[in-house]
């Protein structure tokens, strides 16, 4: 009896040091992943970026439009955009919580995009109001007669991880989107976030 009580102390010693790694592990992914996706991002990398998309983004819209889309809304005649900065609170390490066979989690980011307008002064006039009410007033700065800094608070990525993956998949959560489009980024959101995460994020 004592043999046996020695040997299921260390299985499940085993097994809850398994658990651990494997916690770690992913961890340790999720952090490689992420400043990955940090750094494509910056560099308008949509060729990078957009891999790490949730795969049934492409269900819906084939990767080459959703790139094509992408680098028309960054650089037309109108305006060029590009991201001014990107970053993670080194301080607030994601939660790493399961649901179902998928591991997800939350992931606070701050940033800043900078936009250079083309158009003409009646462009201006019609485009600052439109992104003063999407990021709010204190967000929307005019650098210049023709540059506006967009800050990007309180902004969250949901990433999430099936076993069969060797990546994280990433989006910006759109659960409380407001302004321009929210409902329409409302229903994507829904439509590409695997149901058990979605059932699982509740309203956290």
């Amino acid at each position: 009896m004592k043999h046996l009580v020695l040997s299921l102390t260390a299985l499940l010693f085993t097994i809850s040091t398994l658990q651990a790694q494997s916690k770690k592990e992913l961890a340790t992914l999720l952090s490689r992943d992420l400043e990955a996706y940090r750094k494509y991002t910056l560099a308008l990398n949509f060729d990078s970026s957009l891999q790490y998309m949730p795969p049934k983004t492409y269900e819906i819209v084939p990767f080459d439009s959703l790139k094509a889309t992408m680098l028309q809304a960054m650089n037309n005649k109108y305006m060029d955009v590009e991201m001014a900065s990107f970053q993670f609170d080194p301080k607030r390490k994601p939660k790493i919580k399961k649901a179902g066979v998928y591991h997800w989690a939350i992931v606070p980011y701050t940033g800043s995009m900078r936009m250079v307008i083309k158009g003409e002064a009646s462009f201006k006039m019609m485009l600052v109001p439109v992104m003063t009410k999407q990021f709010g007033e204190k967000n929307v700065k005019m650098e210049d007669d023709s540059t506006m800094l967009i800050a990007l608070k309180n902004k969250n990525l949901i990433v999430f991880k099936d076993p069969a993956s060797p990546i994280w998949f990433m989006i910006e959560d759109k659960r409380f989107a407001k302004g321009q489009g929210s409902e329409a980024e409302k229903q994507f959101f829904n439509s590409v976030l695997p149901e058990e995460v979605l059932k699982a994020l509740g309203d956290q």
